[in-house]
């Protein structure tokens, strides 16, 4: 099923919204990509992150699992049986729990549930499959801690969101029990494919945020094998995974990824649901400090995980 999302109406909604897309093209866009490399790229996103500050009110702490470390966002009386693990997006070669702690603040507060969102190993120093290995491992951690595979939600966003699905699809494939549901955002559903995508448009319209030299510069620093089904779910039978949410934004290059893996889901029999929202960008929900329309998607996402882990 798709549903359109209205952008929401009031004049400061439309200026914060075409000041963001402006200094997404100036600040973010221009340099994320192949003019800087990865350490610089890390660089610039951690010190624009200051700039989307969370909800206050959270605890948070951290797991450690291994090598790797897990932050933990908790809400006051945070419901004790369920919980969300959130893989960040930043095409697989940059971002981390502190620069999603905006976004995934705001998915505990509406929720009521803790969100374990670990650092996973970044390409290009760690290609595939060290990041889905990491994501792995966060879930073994959750369910090694009490957590049933029924009260288990598993988001992303981008190539977080490439991430969960993949997660999904290799416990499938072991034979482990599935997660409740899964709740993407804008999620990149054929790398092979992607890797080829044309340039990104040029406009009013156009992608503030991602661009395709940067998604083709992350997927070739991840590396992922030909044809590897967790990360190719447009050819992959999808039967007998949870239930799933997904959103995307209508200016996005993202948007065909996430209307064709709906399209599949439904095909092979999986519950989805696909929300559109009209005159936003990839992950608006990053800005969801100054956008009532990044608020609203976060709090459809956070009833989704509810109602799946009830």
């Amino acid at each position: 099923m798709i549903r359109r999302v209205l952008a929401p109406h009031g004049r400061l909604e439309r200026f914060l919204a075409a000041f963001l897309r402006v200094f997404l093209r100036v600040a973010f866009q221009p340099w994320i990509g192949p003019r800087l490399q990865a350490v610089g790229q890390r660089r610039l996103v951690n010190a624009l992150a200051l700039l989307m500050p969370g909800r206050m009110g959270l605890r948070r702490s951290t797991q450690q699992v291994g090598h790797l470390e897990i932050e933990v966002l908790s809400p006051p009386q945070a419901e004790a049986r369920a919980v969300i693990l959130y893989l960040h997006g930043g095409a697989f070669c940059l971002g981390s729990a502190g620069t999603h702690r905006g976004l995934c603040s705001h998915l505990a507060f509406e929720s009521g549930l803790p969100v374990w969102i670990p650092n996973y190993r970044l390409a290009p120093e760690h290609p595939y499959p060290c990041a889905l290995d990491d994501a792995l491992a966060t879930y073994g951690a959750l369910r090694m801690r009490g957590y049933s595979s029924e009260h288990i939600v598993v988001a992303g966003d981008s190539a977080g969101g490439t991430l969960a699905l993949a997660l999904v699809l290799r416990l499938q494939q072991q034979g482990q029990a599935l997660p409740a549901g899964l709740a993407l955002i804008s999620p990149v559903t054929d790398t092979n494919a992607a890797a080829q995508r044309a340039p990104s448009p040029q406009g009013v319209r156009a992608d503030p945020m991602v661009s395709a030299d940067w998604l083709r510069q992350g997927l070739g620093w991840l590396h992922v094998p030909h044809g590897t089904p967790e990360f190719s779910p447009l050819h992959t039978d999808l039967a007998g995974l949870p239930p799933m949410l997904i959103q995307a934004g209508d200016e996005e290059i993202l948007l065909p990824d996430a209307t064709r893996l709906a399209a599949h889901a439904q095909q092979c029999g999986v519950v989805c649901q696909l929300e559109i929202h009209e005159e936003r960008w990839d992950v608006f929900h990053l800005q969801a400090f100054y956008l009532r329309s990044a608020r609203q998607a976060l709090q459809t996402l956070a009833a989704f995980a509810r109602s799946a882990a009830a």
